[in-house]
């Protein structure tokens, strides 16, 4: 995705010419499954072209391409990337261009979130698996029942128990810290220039090469069924 260049107006979590990388965060979930499925449409395709000149080789070819696809826009193409002045959430299909001035809490399950008001940005190429964060939501639930902690305290004890010191800090706690620091930087910013976040904007641009990638592969594919 081009970042877009900022206007003459210089509203606060614009993205410019100049926006410098602070972030890119690694991916947690999808990549093995991701490449291996990649791998395997290739072969598939390699194998077609080589071996299989028929129309049942073209059906299975254009099937292998548009399953690449497919695997591409959901296991590997999601990530998190820190702007100077903005969070960009890259999706399967349409990515969140999020200014940090406008989030207001960054929380992690099998999803990262990003909540702007009451809307929830998500990330699905970072997140924990389903068995851990169910046991880890089951413990917080208990501790909470049992001493009444509010849901900030909870969150506090969740950073905790996964890393009690810098060293032992697990990679998601990292993510949710990292991104909140960058997040108070910036509204700390902008009160020390008795600015407002009024041009702040959330920004959602599709993204078009992968979205007509899908279009052109799927009707191929579908097209090659009636051949």
């Amino acid at each position: 995705m081009r970042l877009p260049r900022r206007n003459a107006a210089n509203r606060p979590g614009d993205v410019s010419g100049d926006e410098r990388v602070l972030e890119r965060f690694k991916p947690t979930t999808g990549i093995f499954v991701g490449w291996v499925g990649m791998l395997v449409a290739a072969a598939t395709l390699g194998y077609v072209v080589v071996a299989v000149h028929s129309v049942v080789g073209l059906r299975i070819g254009l099937g292998a391409v548009f399953a690449a696809a497919v695997i591409w826009v959901t296991q590997l193409r999601p990530r998190v990337t820190a702007y100077s002045h903005a969070l960009l959430l890259k999706g399967s299909v349409r990515d969140a261009l999020l200014p940090y001035v406008l989030i207001d809490e960054v929380t992690m399950a099998q999803t990262l979130n990003v909540w702007v008001g009451e809307r929830r940005f998500i990330c699905i190429g970072i997140g924990k698996s389903l068995g851990s964060d169910v046991r880890q939501r089951a413990k917080l639930e208990r501790q909470g029942s049992l001493l009444g902690k509010s849901r900030t305290r909870e969150f506090s004890d969740k950073a905790e128990m996964a890393a009690p010191d810098q060293t032992a800090m697990s990679y998601h706690t990292f993510v949710v810290t990292r991104i909140e620091e960058l997040v108070d930087q910036a509204k700390r910013e902008l009160r020390l220039r008795e600015g407002t976040a009024e041009g702040a904007e959330v920004r959602q641009p599709y993204a078009v090469p992968e979205v007509v990638t899908l279009v052109v592969t799927g009707l191929a594919f579908l097209a090659s069924l009636f051949v």
